[in-house]
């Protein structure tokens, strides 16, 4: 009888947790492991209990904002480490301060 693979979970640098409150909500976080150092960014979202659809819709809601910040981080770890440089926008008085 062959034996049967188990599923590899997938290695991300960044992973999505959740903590615990006192008032049964959940806070959502971002866990974040890179050559060996851990650090950690609260997202300010929570998840509220399930108890009507609505509050339902409002946590699939935080969820997607939740996985679209993991998203966001996940492609500024890697491209800084492909040597990829994004180029952010500069305002000019923000310039103009920094020059002055």
């Amino acid at each position: 009888m062959p034996r049967i693979k188990k599923p590899t979970k997938v290695k991300e640098p960044v992973r999505l947790r959740a903590k615990k409150l006192a008032d049964g909500s959940q806070s959502l976080y971002l866990d974040i492991y890179r050559f060996g150092k851990r650090t950690y960014e609260y997202l300010k979202l929570y998840l509220i209990p399930e108890t009507d659809n609505n509050a339902r819709r409002q946590n699939q809601a935080t969820m997607n904002a939740a996985n679209a910040i993991k998203s966001k981080r996940i492609i500024e770890l890697t491209n800084g480490e492909a040597g990829i440089e994004t180029k952010e926008r500069v305002y000019l008085l923000d310039w103009m301060n920094t020059y002055k």
